[in-house]
């Protein structure tokens, strides 16, 4: 049993001395004496109860006293409700700490793309050292004999020079491409040069749809690697892969997005790669 002053009950009730007084005697409860000064009247714990349940009080007794407690021992423990100016100057530094939250993902993401544009710039380096190394010698041989001495080039007449076709690719400024790779760990992962790496898992719904919003890419997997870009000529759906190998430019049909799997790529990734060895 717990005793409490009038004054302690009257706050935990929320009203004023003289209405305690008059709910204590219609319900006809004794007053008791302090047990350290006589000269103040008390409550059981229970009464205070009682007097909150028959005048519809809220009253979370156990909460209330700690914090009661807490108020007469040290007041500054209370947590007091900050004025509107202070709440004001709370708004505007979590308004700043946002803000700079926001550029330092704006920076994170410029330092990714300059990772990825390196990284390509690396990769595209290795593989055409590789390219060069497997090309039989016999090839250079071939090359060096066909090529026609500078007397005979002034012996013979001029002839009109031959257009190529141009791939459509060609002759535009070169852009970061979104980057489908496999890493080290076994798994696939996309870059983004606008988002940065995404959360998708390959042959997903997600990883549909998102093929769905772009209109170029780039992919190095385990059995080779490829470039594609939908045709704007033809239908939307229209994609091609192509790779340039020892000064050849390859194009093949890559179908439409909704045959976009991982296993689908991998397979334009050997045909591609079966060029540079019979080449």
């Amino acid at each position: 049993m717990t005793l409490l002053a009038l004054k302690q009950g009257c706050a935990l009730l929320g009203i004023d001395a003289k209405t305690l007084r008059h709910w204590v005697q219609q319900a006809h409860l004794c007053l008791q004496p302090h047990p350290n000064d006589a000269r103040l009247k008390c409550l059981t714990s229970e009464h205070l109860e009682q007097l909150a349940v028959l005048h519809h009080r809220p009253l979370d007794l156990p909460g209330a006293l700690v914090q009661l407690h807490l108020a007469e021992a040290s007041p500054a423990l209370v947590p007091e409700k900050p004025s509107p100016q202070e709440e004001a100057n709370l708004l505007c530094r979590l308004a700043h700490l946002e803000t700079q939250l926001a550029l330092v993902q704006q920076q994170l993401a410029g330092l990714a793309l300059e990772l990825l544009q390196e990284h390509n710039q690396r990769y595209e380096h290795r593989l055409h050292t590789l390219e060069i190394l497997i090309q039989p010698p016999s090839e250079h041989v071939q090359a060096v004999c066909a090529k026609p001495s500078t007397s005979e080039q002034r012996s013979q007449p001029d002839k009109p020079l031959k257009t190529s076709h141009v791939h459509p690719m060609k002759g535009r400024r070169r852009a970061i491409l979104p980057l489908i790779e496999y890493g080290a760990d076994g798994t696939y992962i996309v870059i983004c040069p606008q988002q940065g790496e995404l959360a998708l898992i390959p042959d997903s719904p997600e990883w549909f749809a998102w093929l769905e919003t772009i209109s170029s890419l780039r992919f190095l997997g385990q059995q080779g690697r490829w470039s594609a870009y939908r045709d704007k000529g033809r239908a939307s759906c229209c994609w091609f892969a192509y790779r340039r190998i020892n000064g050849h430019q390859y194009v093949r049909s890559l179908g439409s997005p909704k045959q976009f799997t991982i296993a689908r790529f991998e397979q334009m990734a050997a045909t591609f790669q079966s060029y540079v060895t019979t080449s």
